[in-house]
């Protein structure tokens, strides 16, 4: 069974990295193109981590997600390490 943290360091359901700062982001929208932020349908396979993102913030499908340089390898598949935060605007804890 994957672990996984929710909050300021939630991270591809294994690993934690601490999240970003940023304010001003309208609800229902990642933070700018220029953040590194991606838009993420949260039923994207293998992470359960960005589904509990959405869920505690405005549940509407959507997370984003900021791909790190850190990765790791599990049974022989290398996963990219990222910090999901809700699109809903709210500031990572």
């Amino acid at each position: 069974m994957r672990k996984f943290v929710v909050g300021g360091f939630v991270v591809a359901g294994l690993l934690g990295v601490p999240g970003p700062a940023w304010a001003g982001v309208a609800e229902g929208h990642c933070p700018p193109p220029v953040s590194g932020y991606i838009r993420w349908d949260v039923t994207t396979e293998p992470y359960q981590a960005d589904n509990n993102v959405d869920e505690q913030g405005n549940n509407n499908g959507v997370a984003c997600a900021l791909p790190g340089k850190k990765t790791f390898e599990l049974d022989g598949v290398v996963y990219t390490i990222y910090n999901f935060i809700d699109d809903a605007g709210a500031v990572p804890r």
